[in-house]
C-alpha cells in the first residue's frame, strides 16, 4: 500500500479514527435475515446518541439461501417514531403493511419507510425469487426522525437501483452509488427530513480516496467486501468504522482485491432518544402512548400464513374478522395470535 498522505490543516483538517468495530456475533431476524447488528448494543446504548440521526445498523452479509415454498422473512413487527431503509445488494425483498401498502425492492433498490406515527408491517424475501436457492446481500438502516416528525403520517419511498447518483473518477478506480444527500457534487434520489449523505464506494485494487464530511456530522462507514485502510490503519471485511468529529477529511486505500464500503455521515438531532424495541420516542410518555397505540389495534391488523398456522397480529376487536372466519386460537403472547389456517 501507498503511504499515508494526509496533511492536515486548519481549512481542512484530518478526521481522526474513534474506533473499529469489528464483526458483532450473526442473530437471526425471523427465518429470512441473518444479520449482525453494528449499533446499537441495547436500548439505552451510547450509539443512539454517538450515530445520531443513525439509529441501528443490521448487516446480512452474503448469504446462500435454499430454496422454499413457505414464507421466508420477519413475522410481522410494528415501528414508530422513526425511518426504516432497506438497501438490497443482492436479492428481492417483499413489504406489506396493515394499511394495504405494498412493494418490492430487487437488487441495487431501496426502500425508504417512515414509520412515523406507527406503522405495522412484515418483510420478507419475494415468493418467487424464495421457491429457488440464492445469494442474499442486504443491509437494513434506522434512521431517527425529529420530534416534530414523530406524529406524521407514514409514506414509503421505493428507489430503483436505475435513479441513484453515479460518480466514477477520471482514472476509472473509483465509483460510487449515492443513496441519499450528495458526494463529490453527485446527488441521491432519497429525502430525508434531516441533512445527511450516504453512499456506496468501490476502490479498484490499491487505489486510494481523499473524503470530506461535514466536521459535525457523525460519520462511519462499514466494509462490505474486500480489504485495505483507513488513515493508514488495516480494515476487512465486516468493520465498521467510526470517525471522531475532529476534522473533515480521511482517507481510504484499497488493498489488493479492492475494497467496498458503504458510508454514513449525518446531522445529529441533539434530542433525547427513548427507545424500547421498535419504538422510538422523545421521552417514556411518549414511549407508553405508542405502545398503548399498538395494543388498542391503531396500527392494524396482519395476517400471515406460515406452515400449518396463521398469524394474526393486534387486539381485541382486530380478531373478530379472523375468529368469524372460523380460524380457532390457539396460543396468545403479547400482541400475537397464532391460528388454525
Amino acid at each position: 500500500m501507498n503511504p499515508v498522505r494526509l496533511r492536515g490543516d486548519r481549512m481542512n483538517p484530518v478526521r481522526t479514527i474513534e474506533r473499529i468495530i469489528k464483526a458483532p456475533d450473526i442473530h437471526w431476524v425471523g427465518n429470512g435475515f441473518r444479520v449482525r447488528q453494528y449499533f446499537p448494543d441495547g436500548d439505552e446504548s451510547p450509539m443512539l446518541d454517538r450515530m445520531s440521526p443513525f439509529l441501528l445498523l443490521d448487516y446480512n452479509e452474503p448469504y446462500y439461501f435454499e430454496g422454499s415454498p413457505f414464507d421466508t422473512g420477519d413475522t410481522p413487527h410494528p415501528h414508530k417514531g422513526f425511518e426504516t431503509v432497506t438497501f438490497s445488494f443482492s436479492g428481492s425483498i417483499v413489504h406489506k403493511d396493515a394499511a394495504g401498502n405494498s412493494g418490492v425492492i430487487h437488487s441495487g433498490d431501496v426502500q425508504w419507510m417512515t414509520a412515523a406515527s406507527g406503522v405495522l408491517h412484515k418483510e420478507f424475501h419475494e415468493k418467487e425469487y424464495a421457491k429457488r436457492g440464492r445469494l442474499f446481500h442486504a443491509l437494513q438502516l434506522w434512521v431517527n426522525l425529529p420530534e416534530r416528525h414523530k406524529n406524521d403520517t407514514p409514506s414509503y419511498q421505493y428507489i430503483p437501483a436505475t435513479t441513484m447518483g453515479r460518480y466514477q473518477s477520471l482514472d476509472e478506480t473509483i465509483d460510487a452509488i449515492v443513496y441519499t444527500g450528495a458526494f463529490r457534487h453527485i446527488t441521491g434520489p432519497a429525502k430525508s427530513h434531516t441533512p445527511m449523505n450516504i453512499y456506496k464506494l468501490k476502490l479498484q485494487p490499491n487505489s486510494w480516496i481523499s473524503i470530506s464530511e461535514n466536521m459535525t456530522w457523525n460519520t462511519g462507514f462499514l466494509v462490505i467486501n474486500g480489504t485495505g485502510s483507513a488513515n493508514g490503519e488495516s480494515i476487512e471485511f465486516g468493520d465498521f468504522v467510526l470517525f471522531n468529529n475532529d476534522g473533515e477529511r480521511f482517507e481510504v486505500e484499497a488493498g489488493d482485491d479492492g475494497l467496498e464500503i458503504f458510508v454514513l455521515a449525518g446531522e445529529p438531532l441533539n434530542e433525547p432518544v427513548v427507545k424500547q424495541g421498535s419504538f422510538v420516542m422523545t421521552n417514556k410518555t411518549e414511549l407508553l402512548l405508542a405502545y398503548g397505540e399498538y395494543k388498542n389495534g391503531k396500527f392494524g391488523l396482519i395476517c400471515t400464513h406460515f406452515p400449518g398456522h396463521i398469524l394474526f397480529t393486534s387486539l381485541n376487536t382486530w380478531m373478530l374478522p379472523c375468529i368469524l372466519q372460523g380460524a380457532s386460537i390457539l396460543f396468545f403472547s403479547e400482541s400475537f395470535y397464532h391460528c388454525n389456517s
